[in-house]
Formats: structure tokens, C-alpha cells, sequence
């Protein structure tokens, strides 16, 4: 398995360059589909791995940390989704592994690996929406992280400023039974191409949850951008969770069998 490790303390933060589709299009006509093409160049062509560290704090101030590594690799065309997670961490929870796939012409399919059992399940339903290791954020939330705009028909709303950046407004009307949202309001920023924020609505016109971006960890490794950090807060439980990426890797290329029911859950070192 050839890749590129990046250690993210080597790169200096840079706001000067732009993506390239940035690069060739007027960043303010853009349509909503070249703004998540735009995204889908920092989720790179050739699949990547990511190593995120979940700190969930509820109501109390308790907290809960979990290390995970998280694949992405693109399927045979742009509309395939195929996402593998792996618990490093904590010793009682190292194993565990989900797959997440989705083809042009299916529904999305997740599966369960339990390391105590050392069995797969296929996860349906509700499940699919229920929050990940006590945190705040579900599958629907990671795609959100990995750059991946949620199903269902899109908008484009007035664009907004976040931290002084211009940023796209999109709204998604989503399959509540899919993500557990009914709809999804996503920030993007014109320069990056990177998500901002994300308002997540479950019922009524007051966002369930909001995922901020800590817009000062925005990194570039030329050509991509990715933000280092993200904060999840559920406004009806009131708690939240603190995801921080730790190192990042840039694939040639990943084995299929990473993203199948019968290997996705072997570790990759």
C-alpha cells in the first residue's frame, strides 16, 4: 500500500492559494454543483485516511475520548460513497470498525464489525442515525466532515460571512430515516472550498445541532485544504464533542478489501 504520510505540524498555514477548480471559475457565479465539485477536491481522487480524536463532554463536564482512523475512497464514479472507521482507542473499544457504502443506484449501506464477538452485522433503520461512541456526531456527521454534502435536494442560499471569509450557503432537504435531519444548512468557504459550519434541523426552524469549524486551524497542503479541527454541539441534549484531526495521510492507492463486509475491519498500520 504506497501513500504520503503529512505531518500536519510541518505546513504553515497559508490563505493566499486557491483550489483549482477555485482557480477557473468566478467564485461568486458559481451553481451549486461546481461548489461540491469544488468540495470533492479536498476529499481526493485516490482515497485518503484520516486519524480524528472524538472527545465527547456531556451535561456534568465529563468527557470520553476515542481515537479513530477513518478511510475514504472514491468508488467507479463520483456518486459512489465507501467509508471505513476503526477504533484505535480506548482499549475497551479498539476493533470496533463500520463501513459505510453507497452505489448510484442503492440506498446506503452500513455495517458493524464488534471485536468482543468478532462478528459483522448489517446496521439498518434507526441505528444508522444513533450517535457514534457517546459522542455527538453520526455517519451522516463524518461525511459531513470528510467533505460530502448529504443527499436529497439542494438550494443555494444568500451567501454570509464567517469570521470575516465569504462563505456559500446550501440547503439540503434530506431523508430524516437516512441522516436524522430534515434538512441541512452547510457553510462553505468561497476561497477553500472547505466546511465552515454545518446547521442540522431535526424538527422546527431551530438547528438540533451545529458543527463549527475552528477556522484558525484551516490548513493548505497545495493543492487541498482541510480545517484540523471541528465542534459539535447538541443544543436539546446540551453537550457537545470536540473533534481534532492528528495526522492525515494521502493514498496512492487503498485495497478494495478495506471496503467490504468481509475486510473492512482488519487493521492497517
Amino acid at each position: 500500500m504506497g501513500f504520503k504520510k503529512v505531518f500536519l505540524g510541518f505546513y504553515i498555514l497559508g490563505l493566499a492559494a486557491t483550489s483549482p477548480l477555485a482557480q477557473a471559475k468566478d467564485i461568486t457565479s458559481r451553481s451549486i454543483d461546481d461548489i461540491r465539485a469544488c468540495m470533492k477536491v479536498n476529499v481526493y481522487d485516490r482515497g485518503s485516511l484520516r486519524n480524528f480524536q472524538i472527545k465527547a463532554v456531556d451535561t456534568e463536564g465529563k468527557s470520553n475520548t476515542v481515537k479513530v482512523k477513518v478511510f475514504w475512497k472514491p468508488g467507479k464514479n463520483n456518486n459512489e460513497t465507501r467509508i471505513t472507521l476503526q477504533v484505535i482507542q480506548p482499549e475497551t473499544l479498539a476493533g470496533t470498525a463500520y463501513l459505510l457504502t453507497k452505489s448510484t443506484d442503492m440506498e446506503e449501506q452500513l455495517y458493524l464489525y464488534l471485536s468482543a464477538i468478532r462478528r459483522v452485522k448489517s446496521v439498518v433503520g434507526s441505528q444508522m442515525t444513533q450517535k457514534l461512541f457517546g459522542s455527538d456526531f453520526t455517519f451522516a456527521d463524518i461525511k459531513q466532515v470528510q467533505g460530502i454534502i448529504l443527499d436529497g435536494h439542494v438550494r443555494r442560499l444568500a451567501d454570509q460571512q464567517i469570521s470575516g471569509r465569504p462563505v456559500y450557503v446550501l440547503e439540503t432537504e434530506t431523508n430524516k430515516k437516512q441522516t436524522g435531519y430534515r434538512k441541512v444548512r452547510s457553510y462553505v468557504d468561497h476561497q477553500s472550498c472547505v466546511l465552515f459550519k454545518t446547521e442540522l434541523f431535526s424538527e422546527g426552524d431551530t438547528p438540533h445541532k451545529v458543527m463549527e469549524a475552528d477556522v484558525s486551524t484551516l490548513l493548505e497542503i497545495d493543492p487541498w485544504w482541510l480545517i484540523l479541527s471541528y465542534k459539535m454541539t447538541d443544543h436539546l441534549a446540551g453537550t457537545y464533542t470536540d473533534l481534532a484531526l492528528s495526522e492525515y495521510y494521502i493514498h496512492e492507492r487503498l485495497p478494495e478489501s478495506l471496503f467490504t463486509p468481509e475486510g473492512f475491519y482488519v487493521n492497517r498500520k
